[in-house]
C-alpha cells in the first residue's frame, strides 16, 4: 500500500505543510459523482490545491444522489456534484440540499452545462466543464475560499443537538435562555443551542450584540426601537430590557446607529 493511500485510509487531512490532525483554518468538503474515476480525480486536484495554497482540507467522497442526501451534514463548506447520476440527478439532490443548508457551496462538474440556469436557482456557486482541468478547479477554489473566509468572519459555529451548524451573524436577530438551552432567532430559522448565554455575550459582544436582559442578547442592527421596558425588533419581536442594562443598551445602539460597530 502507498503511503498516499495509507493517509487516506487513515482519514486524515491534507494541508500545505504536511497531513495533522488539525489545522487552522480547514475547509471541509464534499465529492458527489457516480464514477469513481471523476472522484478520484477531483481529490487528487484538491489535493494538489491544498499542498500549493496551506489551507487544511477535509474531503469526503459519495457515488449517487442518496448517498449525499445520506451523508450531507450542516458542517460542509464546499460540494463538488455532477448533474448526471442515478435514480436521484445531482440538481434534485442539491434542491434538497439547499431547503436544509442555505450556506453550503455548491459547484457542479458536469457536461451538462446547459443546466446553469436551474443551478442558478439553487444558487450555484459556478459550473465546471468536464474533462475538468487544474487550472480550473484552482481558479474556482479560490473564489471559494475567499468567499467562505468573509462569510467565517461573520458566522460562529454552535452545537445543535448532534450536529455543529455555522450561524450567519447578519441572520441572527436574538439569542434567548429558553429552558436550560438557548434558542437563536433568526431570519430563517430558531436554532437550539448548547451552552451559556454569557458565553455567548463574550464571544459577540465586539460583533455588534448586547445583553440587554439577563435572558436575552440582541443584535443591535435589528432594533427598531428602544423603549422604556422592551425592544422592538425589525421582526416584530418584542424583548425586555432590564432597567440596570437600558443606559449600556442605548449607548450600543447609539454607536450602532453612528457606524461605529
Amino acid at each position: 500500500m502507498d503511503d498516499l493511500t495509507e493517509k487516506r485510509k487513515s482519514g486524515m487531512i491534507f494541508c500545505g505543510k504536511g497531513l495533522r490532525k488539525e489545522e487552522p483554518y480547514l475547509l471541509k468538503l464534499m465529492i458527489c459523482d457516480d464514477e469513481s474515476v471523476i472522484c478520484e480525480s477531483i481529490q487528487r486536484m484538491l489535493e494538489r490545491f491544498s499542498e500549493e495554497c496551506g489551507i487544511g482540507l477535509d474531503i469526503k467522497i459519495c457515488r449517487s444522489g442518496e448517498e449525499l442526501l445520506e451523508q450531507m451534514t450542516p458542517d460542509f463548506d464546499i460540494l463538488f456534484l455532477d448533474i448526471r447520476m442515478g435514480k436521484i440527478s445531482g440538481m434534485d439532490a442539491a434542491r434538497k440540499i439547499r431547503e436544509k443548508y442555505s450556506d453550503v457551496c455548491m459547484i457542479f462538474v458536469t457536461t451538462m452545462t446547459q443546466y446553469a440556469l436551474e443551478g442558478y436557482k439553487v444558487h450555484a456557486f459556478g459550473f465546471l466543464k468536464k474533462p475538468l482541468t487544474y487550472a480550473q478547479l484552482r481558479l474556482q477554489m479560490l473564489d471559494a475560499v475567499h468567499m467562505l473566509k468573509s462569510r467565517r468572519s461573520e458566522s460562529i459555529m454552535v452545537k445543535s443537538g448532534n450536529d455543529s451548524w455555522r450561524l450567519d451573524l447578519n441572520k441572527l436577530y436574538y439569542m434567548e435562555i429558553y429552558g436550560h438551552d438557548i434558542h437563536a432567532v433568526c431570519a430563517d430559522q430558531t436554532l437550539t443551542c448548547y451552552g451559556s448565554l454569557s458565553e455567548y455575550e463574550k464571544l459577540l459582544e465586539e460583533k455588534g450584540f448586547c445583553r440587554c436582559h439577563k435572558s436575552y442578547l440582541v443584535n443591535l442592527r435589528y432594533i427598531r426601537q428602544i423603549g422604556a421596558t422592551q425592544i422592538f425588533m425589525t421582526d416584530g419581536s418584542v424583548i425586555p430590557v432590564s432597567k440596570y442594562r437600558k443606559k449600556e443598551l442605548s449607548e450600543a445602539f447609539a454607536r450602532c446607529i453612528g457606524g461605529n460597530i
